[in-house]
Protein backbone atom coordinates (compact mmCIF):
# COMPACT_ATOMS: atom_id res chain seq x y z
CA UNK A 1 0.00 0.00 0.00
CA UNK A 2 1.35 3.40 -1.00
CA UNK A 3 1.64 6.26 1.45
CA UNK A 4 0.70 9.90 0.95
CA UNK A 5 2.28 12.04 3.65
CA UNK A 6 2.01 15.61 2.43
CA UNK A 7 -1.35 17.26 3.05
CA UNK A 8 -2.19 19.87 0.39
CA UNK A 9 -3.79 23.18 1.30
CA UNK A 10 -7.27 23.71 -0.11
CA UNK A 11 -9.34 26.87 0.23
CA UNK A 12 -12.13 26.43 2.75
CA UNK A 13 -10.48 23.52 4.56
CA UNK A 14 -8.68 23.56 7.89
CA UNK A 15 -6.47 20.47 8.20
CA UNK A 16 -4.41 22.11 10.94
CA UNK A 17 -7.30 21.96 13.41
CA UNK A 18 -9.55 19.33 11.82
CA UNK A 19 -7.84 15.95 11.21
CA UNK A 20 -10.75 14.83 9.02
CA UNK A 21 -10.03 17.73 6.69
CA UNK A 22 -6.50 16.40 6.30
CA UNK A 23 -7.96 13.12 5.04
CA UNK A 24 -10.32 14.96 2.68
CA UNK A 25 -7.51 17.11 1.31
CA UNK A 26 -5.29 14.12 0.61
CA UNK A 27 -8.22 12.32 -0.97
CA UNK A 28 -9.18 15.32 -3.12
CA UNK A 29 -5.59 15.69 -4.34
CA UNK A 30 -5.36 12.05 -5.36
CA UNK A 31 -8.75 12.07 -7.07
CA UNK A 32 -7.88 15.28 -8.91
CA UNK A 33 -5.04 13.51 -10.67
CA UNK A 34 -7.33 10.61 -11.63
CA UNK A 35 -10.25 12.53 -13.14
CA UNK A 36 -8.59 15.82 -14.12
CA UNK A 37 -10.92 17.98 -12.03
CA UNK A 38 -9.91 21.00 -9.94
CA UNK A 39 -8.97 19.97 -6.41
CA UNK A 40 -11.39 22.48 -4.82
CA UNK A 41 -14.32 21.05 -6.79
CA UNK A 42 -13.35 17.57 -5.63
CA UNK A 43 -13.03 18.70 -2.03
CA UNK A 44 -16.54 20.20 -2.16
CA UNK A 45 -17.89 16.97 -3.70
CA UNK A 46 -16.72 14.91 -0.72
CA UNK A 47 -19.46 14.44 1.84
CA UNK A 48 -20.55 12.22 4.72
CA UNK A 49 -22.36 9.05 3.55
CA UNK A 50 -26.02 8.70 4.45
CA UNK A 51 -25.37 5.39 6.24
CA UNK A 52 -22.37 4.48 8.40
CA UNK A 53 -21.93 1.15 6.62
CA UNK A 54 -21.11 3.13 3.47
CA UNK A 55 -17.80 4.33 4.86
CA UNK A 56 -16.63 7.65 6.22
CA UNK A 57 -16.37 9.89 3.15
CA UNK A 58 -18.38 9.66 -0.07
CA UNK A 59 -17.63 11.19 -3.46
CA UNK A 60 -20.71 12.28 -5.39
CA UNK A 61 -19.60 11.77 -8.99
CA UNK A 62 -22.47 13.80 -10.57
CA UNK A 63 -21.18 16.90 -8.76
CA UNK A 64 -18.00 16.67 -10.84
CA UNK A 65 -20.05 17.22 -14.03
CA UNK A 66 -17.96 14.81 -16.05
CA UNK A 67 -19.07 13.45 -19.41
CA UNK A 68 -20.19 9.85 -19.28
CA UNK A 69 -22.20 7.58 -17.01
CA UNK A 70 -21.64 8.54 -13.33
CA UNK A 71 -21.83 4.91 -12.17
CA UNK A 72 -19.26 3.84 -14.75
CA UNK A 73 -17.00 6.73 -13.75
CA UNK A 74 -17.32 5.72 -10.08
CA UNK A 75 -16.24 2.16 -10.91
CA UNK A 76 -13.32 3.46 -12.96
CA UNK A 77 -12.17 5.66 -10.07
CA UNK A 78 -12.20 2.69 -7.69
CA UNK A 79 -10.21 0.59 -10.15
CA UNK A 80 -7.51 3.26 -10.52
CA UNK A 81 -7.47 4.52 -6.93
CA UNK A 82 -4.30 3.74 -4.97
CA UNK A 83 -4.88 2.96 -1.30
CA UNK A 84 -2.65 4.79 1.16
CA UNK A 85 -2.05 5.51 4.84
CA UNK A 86 -5.23 7.58 4.92
CA UNK A 87 -7.66 5.42 2.92
CA UNK A 88 -7.97 1.66 3.51
CA UNK A 89 -10.80 0.87 1.10
CA UNK A 90 -12.69 2.44 -1.82
CA UNK A 91 -16.01 1.01 -3.06
CA UNK A 92 -18.29 2.06 -5.90
CA UNK A 93 -21.98 2.37 -5.06
CA UNK A 94 -23.88 3.56 -8.11
CA UNK A 95 -22.83 7.17 -8.81
CA UNK A 96 -20.95 7.34 -5.49
CA UNK A 97 -17.52 6.24 -4.37
CA UNK A 98 -17.39 5.38 -0.67
CA UNK A 99 -14.07 5.65 1.13
CA UNK A 100 -13.16 3.94 4.40
CA UNK A 101 -10.60 5.75 6.53
CA UNK A 102 -7.68 4.31 8.42
CA UNK A 103 -8.96 4.54 12.01
CA UNK A 104 -5.49 4.14 13.49
CA UNK A 105 -4.04 6.96 11.40
CA UNK A 106 -7.04 9.17 12.18
CA UNK A 107 -6.74 8.51 15.92
CA UNK A 108 -3.00 9.19 15.87
CA UNK A 109 -3.56 12.47 14.01
CA UNK A 110 -6.32 13.50 16.40
CA UNK A 111 -4.39 12.70 19.58
CA UNK A 112 -1.29 14.47 18.27
CA UNK A 113 -3.33 17.60 17.50
CA UNK A 114 -4.87 17.54 20.97
CA UNK A 115 -1.46 17.08 22.60
CA UNK A 116 0.13 19.86 20.55
CA UNK A 117 -2.65 22.42 21.01
CA UNK A 118 -3.70 21.40 24.53
CA UNK A 119 -6.49 23.67 25.86
CA UNK A 120 -6.69 25.44 22.49
CA UNK A 121 -7.84 22.23 20.81
CA UNK A 122 -11.04 22.87 18.87
CA UNK A 123 -10.69 26.65 19.03
CA UNK A 124 -10.95 28.76 15.90
CA UNK A 125 -11.76 32.28 14.73
CA UNK A 126 -14.90 31.48 12.73
CA UNK A 127 -16.90 33.94 14.85
CA UNK A 128 -14.80 36.83 13.51
CA UNK A 129 -15.42 38.79 16.73
CA UNK A 130 -19.14 39.12 16.06
CA UNK A 131 -20.98 40.22 19.19
CA UNK A 132 -23.20 37.64 20.90
CA UNK A 133 -25.20 38.02 24.11
CA UNK A 134 -25.87 34.84 26.07
CA UNK A 135 -28.62 35.38 28.64
CA UNK A 136 -28.96 32.60 31.17
CA UNK A 137 -30.13 31.76 34.67
CA UNK A 138 -31.94 35.08 35.35
CA UNK A 139 -33.91 33.69 38.28
CA UNK A 140 -37.21 35.02 39.55
CA UNK A 141 -36.00 36.00 42.99
CA UNK A 142 -39.54 36.06 44.35
CA UNK A 143 -39.09 32.27 44.56
CA UNK A 144 -36.35 30.10 46.08
CA UNK A 145 -33.53 28.90 43.83
CA UNK A 146 -33.83 25.32 42.63
CA UNK A 147 -32.04 22.79 40.42
CA UNK A 148 -33.44 24.41 37.28
CA UNK A 149 -31.50 27.59 37.99
CA UNK A 150 -28.28 25.61 38.41
CA UNK A 151 -28.91 23.73 35.16
CA UNK A 152 -29.53 26.96 33.26
CA UNK A 153 -26.37 28.50 34.73
CA UNK A 154 -24.22 25.52 33.76
CA UNK A 155 -25.65 25.31 30.23
CA UNK A 156 -25.32 29.06 29.72
CA UNK A 157 -21.71 29.00 30.89
CA UNK A 158 -20.92 26.14 28.50
CA UNK A 159 -22.51 27.99 25.57
CA UNK A 160 -20.49 31.10 26.47
CA UNK A 161 -17.25 29.10 26.57
CA UNK A 162 -17.98 27.47 23.20
CA UNK A 163 -18.66 30.83 21.57
CA UNK A 164 -15.50 32.31 23.08
CA UNK A 165 -13.49 29.38 21.72
CA UNK A 166 -14.90 30.02 18.26
CA UNK A 167 -13.84 33.64 18.07
CA UNK A 168 -17.02 35.46 19.11
CA UNK A 169 -17.07 38.59 21.26
CA UNK A 170 -19.37 37.18 23.91
CA UNK A 171 -21.23 38.94 26.69
CA UNK A 172 -22.96 37.00 29.47
CA UNK A 173 -26.15 38.52 30.86
CA UNK A 174 -27.79 37.34 34.05
CA UNK A 175 -30.44 39.73 35.30
CA UNK A 176 -32.33 39.19 38.54
CA UNK A 177 -36.06 38.82 38.00
CA UNK A 178 -37.04 41.50 40.50
CA UNK A 179 -39.79 43.05 38.43
CA UNK A 180 -43.06 42.07 36.81
CA UNK A 181 -46.42 40.85 38.01
CA UNK A 182 -44.95 38.29 40.40
CA UNK A 183 -43.57 41.17 42.46
CA UNK A 184 -46.92 42.90 42.42
CA UNK A 185 -48.46 39.71 43.78
CA UNK A 186 -45.74 39.48 46.41
CA UNK A 187 -46.41 43.08 47.50
CA UNK A 188 -50.14 42.41 47.82
CA UNK A 189 -49.40 39.17 49.61
CA UNK A 190 -47.07 40.84 52.09
CA UNK A 191 -49.77 43.35 52.97
CA UNK A 192 -52.07 40.43 53.83
CA UNK A 193 -49.75 37.79 55.24
CA UNK A 194 -46.38 39.44 55.77
CA UNK A 195 -44.56 39.64 59.07
CA UNK A 196 -41.52 41.84 59.67
CA UNK A 197 -40.43 39.51 62.45
CA UNK A 198 -40.57 36.38 60.27
CA UNK A 199 -38.91 38.30 57.44
CA UNK A 200 -35.91 38.95 59.67
CA UNK A 201 -35.77 35.32 60.84
CA UNK A 202 -35.87 33.67 57.41
CA UNK A 203 -36.56 36.11 54.55
CA UNK A 204 -36.53 33.62 51.66
CA UNK A 205 -38.85 31.12 53.33
CA UNK A 206 -41.24 33.78 54.59
CA UNK A 207 -41.52 35.52 51.22
CA UNK A 208 -42.04 32.17 49.53
CA UNK A 209 -44.84 31.28 51.97
CA UNK A 210 -46.43 34.67 51.29
CA UNK A 211 -46.08 34.13 47.54
CA UNK A 212 -47.76 30.72 47.72
CA UNK A 213 -50.66 32.07 49.78
CA UNK A 214 -51.32 35.07 47.55
CA UNK A 215 -51.20 32.91 44.44
CA UNK A 216 -53.81 30.66 45.99
CA UNK A 217 -55.94 33.74 46.70
CA UNK A 218 -55.49 34.86 43.09
CA UNK A 219 -56.86 31.54 41.84
CA UNK A 220 -60.00 32.02 43.92
CA UNK A 221 -60.38 35.78 43.40
CA UNK A 222 -59.41 37.39 40.10
CA UNK A 223 -59.41 40.86 41.68
CA UNK A 224 -56.11 39.96 43.35
CA UNK A 225 -54.54 40.18 39.89
CA UNK A 226 -55.95 43.68 39.49
CA UNK A 227 -54.36 44.73 42.79
CA UNK A 228 -51.02 43.30 41.68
Amino acid sequence: MGSIVEVPKIEGSDPETDPLDAFKNVLAAQLSSLVDVDIKILYDALEAPRASENGHIALSVPRLRLKGNPSAIASDIVEKFQLNDYILLAKADGPFVNFFLNHIHLAESLFKKIYDTKERWGCNESGQQKKVIVEFSSPNIAKPFHAGHLRSTIIGSIVRNILDANGYDTLSMNYLGDWGKQYGLLAVGFERYGSEEKLLEDPIKHLFDVYVKINQDAKENEFVHDEA
